[in-house]
């Protein structure tokens, strides 16, 4: 249950937004927070017309932090600020382009045979114009459509050309495949962002709600099966991740918790109404997200699974705040509270010598089969090493679990289970919940060397310890 301080909070922060200058925290990324005690975040300070705000200098900002949404503790001094910190540094955006049946329908919803009047090819010519107006060579693209399935087409990267080539790739779904999946496409859309670093967005275009193919088809999903995902799965992906969702509602349908998807990352619900305004639209979340400021301070060491920070701008246009929570408690699927803070200084010097041995990774030895967890979704490194027993390792989130994974509410009891075969030598991984193997979902899979597993955003390499 959210906090209702935390609520009352934030309807303060969107009452500055009325004002004549607006207030988001686009993007608060934690993932310096173990070994430097940095949090950085991403402001966005716009005019009424959504133009962002340029020329506030540091002393324009005050920043303050709370573990109950309540007391809050204004941080000394910003360690770090960039205004425009997006144009300089580099964004990486997902672009993910609704290609369910409806798309191929007319702006008004009327069937059209007419290429140029389907909201599909408007939709490509919006993203075309997307891509033609990033001038900086730091900033990455990365391309999905989705309808029953999540077509991955490209993940991030700096060839804008080979994107808008790609845009061709998408074609007209047959019946089956004609429903719409708006929801599971986020999740696995933020997972593209595996490995990026810094200002994160994924731009969604929708026409329409979530259609979700167990539910309407009247049989399992070809890859989902039974699962039918809740519109909550990427918020708190996303959250954790540091991922700011912007959609775009482009039809006379809306899903109308996209509005709380935007808002819980920190992102804005755009409407288009036309080809012209649909392109705009493209072009002002570019303009945005390149002018955000970005702030760092350090937290404080108070100890929670969740931090609230708040965000006051004094600007020539006016006052204006608001205010999120970031997610903070997991260290080594320990909870935060769990480590005094005197622990602080060797568990930094542990993590340092442990990192080195991970990346030596003892390439001239032998071992044991081993899986090695070297990373969580806030972006903690660890290297807790599990060697793999004679019959099976399980993986959940009990305490009895030969490897837990905590702070994760989808990872419950045996959520993964590793069996060995002494015939043939080999280690095969069963599912007992959602389940990723090299970022594609499986039910059961036979490991090989460096196959990377993500359970509940713990990223697990399997090592069968040979050369």
């Amino acid at each position: 249950m959210v906090n209702r301080a935390f609520v009352l909070l934030l309807m303060l922060g969107l009452a500055g937004s009325a004002s004549a200058v607006n207030v988001s925290l686009a993007q608060i990324d934690a993932s310096r927070l173990l070994l430097t005690q940095k949090v950085d975040l991403y402001v966005s300070v716009t005019d009424e017309e959504g133009r962002p705000v340029r020329g506030l200098d540091r002393g324009a900002f005050r920043i303050s932090e709370s573990v109950d949404g309540r007391r809050f503790s204004e941080a000394r001094r910003l360690e770090g600020f960039k205004p425009q910190a997006g144009a300089e540094e580099g964004i990486t955006f997902v672009l993910l382009i609704d290609n369910s049946g409806s798309m191929y329908d007319a702006l008004d919803g009327r069937p059209t045979q007419e290429p140029s009047r389907m909201r599909i090819t408007q939709a490509k010519e919006a993203v075309r114009s997307f891509l033609r107006s990033m001038t900086s060579p730091r900033d990455r693209v990365g391309l999905a459509a989705y309808n029953t399935f999540y077509q991955p087409l490209s993940r991030p990267g700096q060839d804008r050309e080979r994107i808008a080539g790609l845009l061709e790739d998408i074609q007209r779904p047959q019946p089956d495949q004609a429903y719409t999946e708006l929801y599971a496409s986020l999740t696995l859309g933020a997972r593209e962002f595996a490995g990026a670093e810094g200002r994160k967005a994924v731009v969604v275009l929708s026409d329409g709600e979530n259609y979700p193919y167990a539910r309407y088809a009247g049989k399992p999903h070809p890859v989902f099966k039974s699962k039918i995902y809740q519109y909550t799965e990427p918020i708190r992906l996303c959250q954790e991740e540091g991922i700011t969702v912007y959609p775009i509602n482009y039809g006379r349908e809306k899903d109308r918790r996209l509005q709380n998807i935007a808002l819980e990352t920190g992102g804005q619900v755009f409407d288009a109404r036309d080809r012209e305004e649909l392109a705009g639209v493209y072009r002002r979340i570019h303009e945005q997200v390149a002018g955000e400021y970005r702030l760092t301070y350090r937290a404080t060491m108070e100890p929670a699974e969740r931090k609230y920070v708040r965000v006051e701008v004094q600007s020539p246009g006016g006052r204006a705040s608001a205010a999120r929570f970031y997610f903070a408690s997991t260290v080594f699927g320990l909870p935060l509270a769990a480590l005094g803070w005197w622990l602080l200084a060797p568990l930094l010097a542990a993590c340092l010598l442990a990192w080195l041995a991970t990346r030596l990774r003892l390439e001239s030895r032998k071992g044991p089969a081993r899986l090695q967890v070297l990373q969580t979704r806030i972006g903690y490194a660890s290297t807790r090493a599990i060697p793999l027993g004679s019959s099976k390792t399980v993986i959940g989130g009990s305490p009895k679990a030969d490897l837990t994974i905590a702070g994760a509410p989808s990872v419950r009891g045996e959520h993964a289970t590793v069996l060995y075969d002494p015939k043939s030598r080999s280690y095969t991984i069963v599912a007992g919940g959602d389940l990723l193997v090299n970022n594609q979902p499986v039910k059961t899979r036979k490991l090989e060397p460096g196959d990377v597993i993500d359970v509940g955003g713990a990223t697990i390499v399997f090592d069968d310890g040979e050369v």
